[in-house]
């Protein structure tokens, strides 16, 4: 009995002891602790309002620059449409200035025209008589000319028909250089042909052709007949180079 008392004397002291030992160690440790947490709550609580503080100054400035962004892009637009305006006004300025040079030449024509036609004394009555009597004179000159060449080839034929009746030697006659014509018939038994040409081509008789093919000589030719507008040509011998078929061209000698 004695010794469970000493035991729980013991007991007791050992309780006493921790119960000192927790108020006078463990009790500032715990308060330095809590003092630590309430100061971390503090400063936790200063960083999450500062934090929040600058989340709605972001959201703030990010609306501004929206918005000024937004102005950006209408400012931009309207300067591109205020530039093609100007770009257009000034093509427009360009095309007036060149229709005012135009008109101020066109002036500067029609008053020198108006003044030579001053110098000249005549009246607006003169001058249509006179523009009459021009027109009469060129037909004139027109008829003059086109009889002139109608007597110059007849001339031509004249000299032409007058050699071959004097020369003694035994020329062809001269066919002219822009007779072109075509085979339309050929006789090969006879060696004779049949030509789209004649009088209206001034072809001779006795005249001498080529005939030919893709640029190829066929045959050499003499004009046996002439009529208005076509002729009969014989091969000559010895010219024969190939058959000559029809549609074959022919030139002059």
């Amino acid at each position: 009995m004695l010794l469970l008392r000493i035991f729980l004397a013991v007991a007791i002291l050992a309780g006493v002891g921790v119960i000192v030992v927790s108020q006078v160690v463990l009790k500032p440790q715990i308060e330095e602790i809590a003092k630590t947490r309430d100061d971390n709550k503090i400063g936790w609580d200063k960083e999450l309002s500062r934090a929040n503080g600058l989340a709605k100054k972001l959201a703030a400035t990010e609306k501004d620059l929206n918005a000024t962004k937004a102005r950006l892009e209408e400012a931009l637009g309207k300067v591109t449409e205020l530039t093609g305006k100007f770009e257009n006004e000034q093509k427009r300025a360009i095309g007036l200035q060149q229709t005012l040079d135009k008109a101020k030449s066109d002036l500067k024509t029609a008053q020198d025209d108006l003044a030579a036609y001053t110098g000249t004394g005549f009246k607006p009555e003169d001058i249509k008589g006179l523009s009459a009597d021009l027109k009469s004179k060129i037909q004139e000159v027109e008829g003059l000319r086109d009889e002139g060449k109608l007597l110059a080839e007849k001339l031509r034929k004249a000299v032409i028909r007058i050699e071959q009746l004097t020369s003694t030697k035994d020329v062809d006659p001269v066919v002219p250089e822009k007779v072109r014509g075509k085979v339309l018939v050929v006789d090969p038994k006879w060696n004779f042909l049949i030509l789209d040409i004649g009088e209206k081509q001034d072809l001779p008789q006795n005249g001498v052709l080529l005939v030919s093919r893709d640029g190829t000589l066929i045959a050499k030719v003499r004009i046996m007949s002439v009529q208005k507008d076509r002729s009969i040509a014989n091969i000559m011998p010895g010219w024969k180079l190939k058959d000559v078929m029809e549609g074959d061209a022919v030139v002059p000698y």
